[in-house]
């Protein structure tokens, strides 16, 4: 039974292959007719084509031409539709090579956008992406400033492909669903079908093949309304992929077994070579490798004569898998072919060098998204700044305040040691029993502090108190002393003990009227009274003099 199917595959497709090339022969001489003919010679070549074209269903009416055509409307038509003629037969390296010889001549028409479609399609297909991404973005400008949301419709599904083929199903998601909006704002179901088949195979890249179906028998139905066969088998194509996704293998085969006759018949090339290697997938996950080789080997026939690698990459694995079991040298040849495809196509092509163009590939709508989440970031960075700004103000207005009670706390310890000389226990629990009314300090750090106080007051008078001297009082290493009291103050050492000194003379200033300045600073621990002075002045904006003025000036 193997032996009959592999026979009957043979035979159809040498059938195939002879009608090809007989059409394919008679495209090659007209063509060269045309290319080194003159005058009515090469104008019959050209009207050749086109009804060799006509026939093929390729131009909605016949073309014809005739003395009055211009040389280069003559060229652009006769290279454009050759290049539509190679693609759907399925030679790519002839419709890119035809393609570009048109687009010169088309820069400016109505068929500018057509021939850079057919280009992004073809080099999309020889898995060219880069190419492929330049060419529909310039497709796309024209179909925007058109208007025309058909139009729009299929760039963005041509720009959506070109993402899946670039394994992007993520990037290609955003374009899909813009272009079925713009279908469904065009009212053309033929379009929407299309999309909504390009949708299904999004997020079957995705991994959603829940969606994918949900969109997939969406566009069955909408081919099935309009009638349309040929289409419809293609979206069975594509549903069978989603259902082996999905791991209905046994569903998948029976849809294909019924599409791929049907491709068979029609020549439909490329969507039977995708449909052969989804059929193998199918067989070979249902552990029937034997039956999965011939519908492998044909995709891969079929796929090197379209020069479509990336396809035939995959059947060339499909084979290695198929064979594996039974064939090993077999198996060990199609790797080999596989590894080459797969290092030919990530020289030729990979998603980073698509990435280049993602900024700039779709359009002003794209850009504006892009713009408005540009906006929304810098919008978020500046909220996230003012929130730290803000943050930022509350700890340092707490952080004051707390500054400001422990002074309140201190400046309690220091009234209440006007007489260094005496009541210094009366003082102390006077002064903890304010501070624990605070509730700021511990008791250990209040200690510490009044110990502090005691000393600096008992040391004014010697002269200048320096913190290396309180340090070996309180028998601790500078350092350390430092640390605790920065820790519990919010200062430094120094400016602890200049504040003590200074709130130490502001109390007599205001008890001790007949005391000079000059007395003041030496019982202060100043050298002289200009210091004294310039550092009263620092700490409370008068001089010492100025402030006892104001002392005799207020009413008790």
């Amino acid at each position: 039974m193997m032996k009959r199917m592999l026979s009957a595959l043979v035979w159809c497709l040498i059938a195939v292959s002879q009608v090809a090339a007989s059409e394919g022969k008679e495209v090659a001489a007209l063509l060269s007719r045309f290319k080194t003919g003159e005058g009515q010679e090469r104008l019959q070549a050209a009207n050749r084509l086109m009804e060799t074209y006509h026939q093929e269903e390729l131009t909605d009416g016949l073309l014809c031409f005739d003395d009055r055509t211009h040389p280069d409307t003559l060229c652009q038509q006769v290279w454009y539709w050759t290049a539509e003629h190679y693609y759907a037969s399925g030679n790519y390296h002839d419709a890119l090579q035809y393609g570009e010889l048109a687009l010169p001549l088309c820069e400016g028409t109505d068929v500018e956008a057509n021939c850079l479609n057919l280009l992004a399609l073809g080099y999309f297909r020889t898995t060219q992406y880069e190419a492929a991404a330049e060419y529909a973005k310039r497709c796309y400008r024209i179909d925007e400033q058109s208007g025309d949301p058909d139009l729009m419709s299929s760039s963005l599904n041509t720009i959506a492909g070109i993402y899946i083929g670039a394994n992007q199903p993520y990037e290609a998601e955003k374009y899909i669903l813009k272009g079925l909006e713009m279908a469904h704002k065009a009212e053309n179901p033929a379009r929407m079908a299309v999309l909504l088949g390009m949708a299904s195979e999004v997020y079957h890249a995705q991994g959603d093949d829940e969606k994918a179906i949900q969109y997939i028998d969406q566009a069955c139905e909408v081919e099935r309304k309009l009638g349309s066969t040929d289409r419809l088998m293609v979206r069975l194509a594509q549903k069978a992929s989603v259902l082996i996704g999905h791991h209905d293998y046994a569903d998948a085969e029976q849809v294909l077994s019924e599409v791929i006759p049907y491709f068979r018949q029609t020549q439909n090339v490329q969507s039977l070579g995708i449909a052969c290697n989804k059929m193998g997938m199918a067989l070979l996950s249902q552990e029937r490798p034997l039956e999965a080789i011939p519908y492998y080997r044909e995709a891969a026939d079929l796929f090197v004569r379209m020069g479509d690698k990336h396809n035939e990459m995959h059947a060339r694995k499909g084979l290695y898998e198929s064979f594996w079991s039974q064939y090993p040298d077999s198996a060990k040849m199609e790797l080999d072919r596989f590894n080459d495809l797969k290092d030919t196509l990530y020289n030729q092509a990979t998603a980073e060098s698509l990435a280049r163009y993602n900024a700039e590939f779709g359009s002003d709508w794209l850009q504006q998204e892009n713009e408005i989440q540009r906006v929304r970031t810098r919008i978020s960075i500046l909220c996230g700044i003012g929130g730290m700004l803000l943050l930022a103000v509350l700890v340092w207005i707490y952080m004051h305040r707390r500054m400001k009670l422990r002074e309140a706390a201190l400046n309690t310890i220091i009234r209440q040691l006007r007489d260094a000389a005496g009541h210094a226990e009366d003082v102390k629990e006077e002064a903890v029993a304010d501070l624990q009314e605070e509730k700021l300090l511990s008791r250990s750090d209040k200690e510490f502090l009044n110990k502090i106080v005691t000393l600096v007051i008992r040391r004014m008078p010697q002269g200048n108190f320096s913190v290396e001297t309180l340090a070996s009082d309180m028998c601790v290493s500078r350092s350390n002393l430092n640390r605790k009291v920065k820790s519990i103050t919010g200062i430094t050492t120094q400016q602890y003990v200049q504040r003590i000194r200074m709130e130490q003379a502001r109390l007599v200033l205001e008890g001790q009227k007949e005391v000079s300045i000059s007395e003041l600073a030496m019982q202060c621990g100043f050298e002289d009274a200009t210091s004294f002075s310039r550092s009263f002045r620092r700490m409370f904006g008068k001089s010492p003099t100025q402030y006892r003025e104001g002392m005799d000036g207020r009413t008790v």
